[in-house]
């Protein structure tokens, strides 16, 4: 008996050869769709693949140029655009007063420091030492190996802050306005004396009206439009913040009361203690042994 069945090869090679025999569109050959060979397609889908990305490119530009502080024009460069900014005049000096080496093991660790740090605004009036003092002030912006790196990261290594010390209450120092040297771990002495009575009537909160010492962040916004001149108060603004984090995790290691602040006429502090104009405090920063607060009544 003849088997007229046939084999599946048979069968797919058939449907193959009389794939556009019918008038429905057909897979193999695209009839009914579009005609197109595979290299046609590949080419195609090429050409919407970088069309896509050149879109993609010229809406992130135009974002970004429009949050830049400064937009450059064709013929801007560089040093005309940090020329916007101008750089602080040099501090005249009196004294120079050196300050104990920093202690760079505690006996409280980064996570626990982290996990209780807290703001603290109540200060007592013991005096803080020469000591504590140092401790903090390395902790902002200490100077941790022969290259100049600091205890704070900066962007390209610019360190635009500068830290005011304000004396009212440390063992062995004269009340007055102090000016940080993170090079050399020293203070100098910029001979304004009664510069906690002035910042107390400046305006400022409470806690930096009676803490032994606020350390007033001052930034030169030139120093950073060097580098970075589409954006420089951006870039120092998010500094500002990894130095003040260092002060928060040095005193609560240090079981002592600290606080950053920005609750102030910037302009105001800067003019009653004799600041350059062109340098801007961003944060005021009280430290100083925790004190009892009292209940409101």
């Amino acid at each position: 008996m003849q088997n007229n069945l046939e084999t599946p090869k048979e069968i797919t090679k058939e449907k193959s050869k009389d794939c556009c025999s019918n008038d429905e569109s057909c897979g193999t050959c695209m009839k009914g769709g579009f005609p197109m060979k595979k290299e046609a397609l590949s080419f195609i889908t090429l050409i919407m693949v970088a069309a896509t990305t050149m879109l993609s490119v010229l809406l992130i530009n135009e974002k970004r140029a429009n949050l830049s502080s400064i937009v450059l024009d064709s013929k801007s460069d560089v040093g005309s655009v940090a020329k916007t900014y101008e750089m602080p005049a040099v501090k005249s000096i009196s004294e120079k007063i050196e300050l104990p080496t920093p202690k760079i093991t505690g006996k409280m660790s980064v996570e626990e420091a982290i996990q209780t740090r807290r703001s603290k605004r109540v200060y007592s009036e013991e005096p803080v030492t020469m000591s504590e003092l140092s401790q903090i002030l390395w902790s902002a912006q200490g100077v941790t190996d022969d290259k100049g790196h600091r205890t704070a990261p900066s962007a390209r290594g610019v360190y635009p802050y500068s830290l005011y010390v304000v004396v009212r209450n440390v063992e062995g120092l004269e009340s007055g306005l102090y000016l940080y040297d993170s090079e050399s771990h020293t203070l100098g002495n910029l001979g304004l004396a009664n510069a906690g009575e002035l910042l107390a009537a400046s305006g400022v909160q409470d806690n930096s009206q009676k803490a032994p010492i606020v350390i007033a962040m001052a930034v030169a916004f030139a120093k950073t439009a060097v580098s970075f001149p589409d954006n420089p108060e951006e870039v120092t603004f998010l500094e500002g913040g990894h130095i003040g984090q260092n002060i928060y995790l040095q005193a609560e290691a240090m079981k002592m009361a600290t606080v950053v602040t920005a609750g102030f006429d910037a302009a105001k502090v800067g003019e009653i203690l004799g600041l350059d104009k062109n340098e801007t405090i961003v944060y005021l920063v009280p430290f100083g042994h925790l004190g009892v607060e009292v209940p409101a009544e």
